[in-house]
């Protein structure tokens, strides 16, 4: 049985074996996957858990930023798809770590990192399942050998690890559920930050914080201003933070709109979740989601969130109750659900309720503990 509960570190007492974990990412940069990696890494040593990074692509830190990490960092320098050779690196850097545990993430990790793993001959393999991957014969034959190979796979919802269980053939009592965590930061000024985006004071500012690609769907929020401002919602304002191969359609997309003037592109913002105490709804368009971090970000920022029915939104916003959700992916219910989110009346009690929600499901120090928790059952077991 798995249910041993989590501990907290200052009951494991001096005694207790450290446990090593190489956690093995593309990069470290950006992106929420990424952030979940550093800001866990950073908080497993009080938990009696030694974490090393090991990034398998260029990182592009700097001094300061692999300072901050507080643990080791490891680079496999691969120099794009064609650089076969990071492979016998990644191997040999596994090997020189001897960590218990490998845990894995995202696509180099779920393939080349538990390939990696397991010539390495690493005792335990853990794979968190951050989003779907794309599918092919080639891709399914390598899961099919590598998915009895891997320890425990972490799902970040309920929802999820169904689907889990039946696309990737893995009974549930090897599919643990581990939610991502979001720390809370003290919010910045209001006034200060709309200055420094050049946010009018007037405006109603709608903040989607999102790679910008096809699945967070940012045309459809576009496609809504549009309609907003066709409908005389003049003080409306859609500020995208982040970059993504859908940036020139998007800029194109809005100047065939009329409504340049309403739209700002931030680019790349590491202070992204700060930004929230600027904007007035939080828009998540997307055609899918796991366990998006910027959703918990926004709802412990009382920032009301206006969402798609995405498969697996009820697991965090109520319709009317912790957040507005639209009928569907048209523009017009979009423009309804920000609408309500707006309405001072309708806002003031979800907003609240959201962030109770919030502070509950994606509570950092329980994500900490549960993984920590997870790779001491794993050590003690190999």
């Amino acid at each position: 049985m798995l249910g041993t509960p989590p501990r907290d570190a200052d009951a494991l007492g001096d005694s207790s074996p450290r446990v090593r974990v190489a956690h093995i990412v593309e990069t470290v940069r950006s992106g929420g996957a990424e952030t979940v990696v550093r800001e866990l890494c950073g908080a497993l040593g009080r938990h009696g858990v030694d974490a090393t990074i090991v990034s398998i692509y260029d990182p592009n830190l700097d001094a300061e930023q692999r300072a901050a990490l507080g643990v080791p960092l490891v680079e496999i320098g691969r120099k794009g798809r064609y650089d076969v050779g990071f492979f016998s690196r990644l191997v040999a850097a596994l090997e020189a770590l001897e960590p218990d545990v490998a845990h894995v993430h995202l696509h180099a990790g779920k393939y080349a990192g538990r390939m990696a793993a397991i010539a390495a001959g690493v005792p335990s393999i853990v794979l968190t399942e951050h989003g779907d991957d794309r599918d092919d014969p080639l891709r399914a034959a390598v899961r099919s050998f590598l998915n009895p190979r891997t320890t425990r796979f972490i799902a970040l919802t309920y929802t999820q690890r169904r689907a889990l269980a039946i696309s990737e053939r893995v009974p549930l009592e090897r599919i643990e559920v581990i939610p991502n965590g979001v720390g809370v930061t003290q919010a910045p000024s209001r006034a200060r930050t709309r200055l420094a985006l050049a946010i009018p004071a007037q405006a109603r500012a709608l903040y989607l914080p999102a790679r910008l690609c096809s699945q967070k769907n940012q045309a459809l929020a576009v496609r809504a201003l549009a309609l907003a401002a066709a409908n005389g919602r003049a003080d409306w304002m859609l500020v995208l933070a982040g970059t993504g191969p859908d940036e020139p359609s998007l800029r194109r997309l809005v100047r065939a709109l009329g409504i340049r003037d309403r739209v700002r592109f931030l680019g790349y913002r590491p202070d992204a979740p700060a930004l929230h105490a600027a904007m007035d709804a939080f828009l998540m368009p997307s055609l899918w989601e796991r366990m998006p971090l910027a959703l918990g970000e926004a709802m412990l920022a009382n920032v009301p969130v206006v969402t798609a029915p995405w498969e697996g939104h009820g697991e965090f916003v109520l319709d009317g109750a912790t957040g507005f959700v639209s009928a569907d992916w048209s523009a017009t219910a979009l423009c309804s659900a920000i609408a309500r989110a707006l309405d001072p009346d309708q806002r003031a009690p979800v907003v609240a309720a959201a962030r109770q929600r919030a502070e509950r499901r994606f509570d950092f120090a329980t994500t900490v503990r549960s993984h920590a928790a997870l790779y001491r059952r794993l050590a003690a077991g190999a």
